[in-house]
């Protein structure tokens, strides 16, 4: 935080949470990561916080470090069932937003798929200090 002004407690204009460039970070980690990919219950858990992280960082180095960002990764097997998730936090209506994105994956014969859900991706400003927590 060398040089800037550590004071400020909101973003300026170019550096306020954007939606759509952050859906693209998360659209490319996943097809990269996750393309053919067979789901496996024993892995879920270590692959959930590893796609997590990556997404965390990705979106940091896009220029969003004034930002806390949470990052959710549901993975689960889909055989027809539905899924419905929610969240609520307070937020700056200003400044802090979300990005989500869904990928599918067909990978064994006869229907069978799983699906990742990517939601609420949000950004919120850091303290006052600039520290990062």
């Amino acid at each position: 935080m060398e040089g800037s002004d550590s004071y400020l407690i909101r973003p300026n204009y170019q550096h306020k949470f954007k939606p759509a460039v952050v859906k693209e970070c998360i659209r490319e980690i996943v097809r990269e990561r996750l393309s053919g990919v067979q789901y496996d219950p024993e892995q879920v858990s270590e692959l959930s916080r590893s796609l997590a992280d990556c997404i965390k960082d990705k979106v940091k180095s896009a220029g969003f470090d004034r930002y806390k960002l949470v990052v959710q990764v549901v993975i689960g097997e889909q055989r027809g069932q539905g899924v419905k998730m929610s969240s609520r936090c307070f937020w700056d209506a200003d400044t802090d937003n979300y990005a989500e994105d869904l990928f599918m994956n067909l990978v064994l014969p006869g229907g069978s798929f799983w699906k990742l859900l990517l939601l609420k991706m949000r950004g919120w400003i850091t303290d006052v200090s600039g520290e990062k927590q």
